[in-house]
This record gives C-alpha cells, sequence and structure tokens, in this order.
C-alpha cells in the first residue's frame, strides 16, 4: 500500500545577483534563507527563499521527498524541483542554505520513505513486542511515482519473526534502491519468554 504524489505545490523565491559568504550572512540577518537552484542541463541560479515557507514544505507528510513547482519572481520556474540538501544552524536550529534540484520527470530518481505497519501481530497477541529495526527504505522512482510511504501488514507475524524490505509490495514502476536486503520490523520476544526457552 502506497500514496503516490497528487498535486505538486508551487514554491516561490527570489533570484539574486550577488553571492559570497557575507551576502548570505546579511540575507539570513534579515530573515531570509540564501539558495541555489541547478540542474537538468541549467546553469546554477543563486536565489533567496523564505526559511519559514520551506521549513513548512520540509515537514509536510512527504518530508525530502516533496516534488514541487519553483518559480522565480521576474524570471524562470521549474515544475520538477526537488531539495537536494539544506543545512541548519546547530545551535539555534534555523535553516542557513539550501540547494534546489531540478529533475527530470520521465528518470527516476533515489529517495528514502518510511515503513509504517498495519495490524497487531499474533506475536503482540502473545506478549511480544514490535520492535522498529529500520523503518524505512531506499527506492528508485520517478517523481510523479514517489510514494509518500509504505505499509505492511502485520497481523500474521508471530514471536521473534521479523519482516524484510524485500516483503514490502512495491507501487508500480518503483524499484528497491538498497542492494543487500534487510530487517525492517521485528517481534522481539518478552525477556522472561526468553529466559524460559534458555532454561
Amino acid at each position: 500500500m502506497e500514496e503516490r504524489m497528487s498535486t505538486k505545490p508551487t514554491f516561490s523565491v527570489t533570484g539574486r545577483t550577488e553571492s559570497g559568504k557575507g551576502v548570505a550572512r546579511k540575507l539570513r540577518a534579515a530573515g531570509q534563507l540564501p539558495a541555489v537552484c541547478y540542474g537538468m542541463n541549467s546553469e546554477t541560479i543563486s536565489v533567496v527563499a523564505d526559511p519559514d515557507a520551506l521549513y513548512k514544505l520540509l515537514t509536510g507528510p512527504r518530508r525530502r521527498n516533496i516534488v514541487f513547482r519553483l518559480e522565480i519572481e521576474g524570471g524562470s520556474s521549474f515544475d520538477y524541483v526537488m531539495v537536494k540538501e539544506y543545512q541548519i544552524d546547530p545551535i539555534k536550529r534555523d535553516l542557513v542554505h539550501a540547494d534546489f534540484v531540478v529533475v527530470d520527470p520521465n528518470k527516476k530518481v533515489k529517495v528514502t520513505v518510511p515503513v509504517e505497519t498495519t495490524g497487531r501481530s499474533r506475536g503482540e497477541r502473545e506478549g511480544g513486542k514490535l520492535r522498529a529495526v529500520r523503518p524505512q527504505v531506499e527506492l528508485m522512482a520517478r517523481p510523479d511515482d514517489i510514494p509518500e510511504k509504505l505499509t505492511h501488514d502485520i497481523s500474521d507475524l508471530g514471536l521473534g519473526a521479523v519482516f524484510l524490505a524485500s516483503e514490502l509490495e512495491l507501487p508500480e514502476g518503483v524499484e528497491p534502491g538498497y542492494k543487500a536486503d534487510f530487517a525492517v520490523y521485528q517481534i522481539a520476544v518478552p525477556r522472561g519468554a526468553a529466559a524460559k526457552g534458555k532454561g
């Protein structure tokens, strides 16, 4: 099960001609966010963004996987854009810089998607505990096909059972982005039961 991208949001920025650390410091002091946009054979464009608006975009359901339309005031616009990376002040926890990358809608990109469980496992009903081992998976998908999340029904999992990334049902056109299989969730055996088993 998965939820795919619906309508893309629009994120607006302002173009800038000046660059450098001094300029970036002045922009941050004024409550603005220095950023750059590049990709798809486009030259690197220096822009200024609203840090609060970008924070809201990055903390939505899709987080880093959000695909949006980028509009540069008085300049170009790009229909398929993602946040390549961003930097956060280690003390203030404010956004201090961001890189926007223009992506090809027909080419797959690598993303990390969260994995959630549905149902209550048989092992939990027997006293076990659901333990997240690595509840996210790397996928390769075209921008329009990136799922918000993947879900897996764990109702039949017993005590000590593990479900692997390879057991996840992927949407059409989406491929694994990892090489080696790994455990996603596990039904941990209660300590008392484990001790009994040893004895």
